[in-house]
């Protein structure tokens, strides 16, 4: 769960290097930053498990794997063929290629290990597995995810007012999620410095929505994130 800022970020700058297909860009971002919904199923199994266990057993596992972004392109492909329309398999191929740079991202900069090949009963991938990341650090990481949300924000209002549309009208709510992420930042720093032991807990409740949210205005956004052949230098 490196930011979800950075892998929208990492996604907007690979539409220099990959070739104009329809919908294939803003899937692509919306696909860098899809893996990190299995803290939803995290948020659930906490209910039954201690969330230490249910992020061990859920986390950074089935949705981080590479046997899990080939399933979703085949699933998009044979949809493409079924309904004979190449732009569901463009869309597919950037959901794919989307998940692949948030998994690279993951396993060099994020201090953990990653399931890359799940569901083998093989090790995962921890690259830092000799270094164990002081928990003042992986609180500061943790609340680094709302700065990202803040600047994708504003990265994605940037974007509509570049390209004008009919999905403009989008735009008050990007600033009122802006705002929104603002206030989040500001509010965890002081919980930083509080350090209370539901620290975790607290953390999901905001994260959460904020990934659906960014998720979600990806989509209303897709208009405004296409970049057409004639955009590209």
């Amino acid at each position: 769960m490196a930011q979800a800022g950075l892998h929208a970020a990492v996604g907007n700058q690979m539409r220099k290097i990959i070739p104009y297909e329809k919908r294939i860009f803003p899937a692509l971002i919306f696909g860098s930053m899809l893996p990190d919904i299995d803290i939803i199923v995290v948020a659930i199994a906490s209910i039954f498990y201690p969330i230490n266990q249910a992020e061990e057993l859920f986390h950074r596992t089935f949705s981080h794997s590479f046997f899990t972004l080939i399933f979703v392109f085949l699933i998009f492909a044979i949809l493409s063929e079924i309904k004979k329309r190449p732009v569901i398999k463009s869309i597919g191929k950037g959901i794919a290629l989307g998940m692949l740079t948030h998994l690279l991202i993951d396993t060099l900069i994020w201090f953990h290990q990653i399931d890359l090949l799940w569901p083998l009963p093989l090790q995962p991938v921890n690259l830092w597995y000799l270094w164990e990341t002081p928990p003042l650090v992986f609180q500061i990481l943790l609340i680094f995810e709302f700065f990202c949300f803040r600047w994708y924000a504003w990265f994605l209002i940037t974007q509509h007012i570049k390209t004008p549309g009919n999905q403009a009208w989008f735009v008050k709510y990007l600033n009122k999620w802006k705002k929104w992420e603002d206030y989040i930042f500001l509010l965890f720093i002081i919980l930083v410095v509080w350090n209370p032991p539901f620290f975790k807990i607290l953390f999901g409740i905001a994260y959460i929505p904020s990934l659906i949210m960014a998720l979600f205005s990806t989509y209303m956004s897709r208009n405004a994130l296409e970049l057409r052949p004639e955009s590209i230098n």
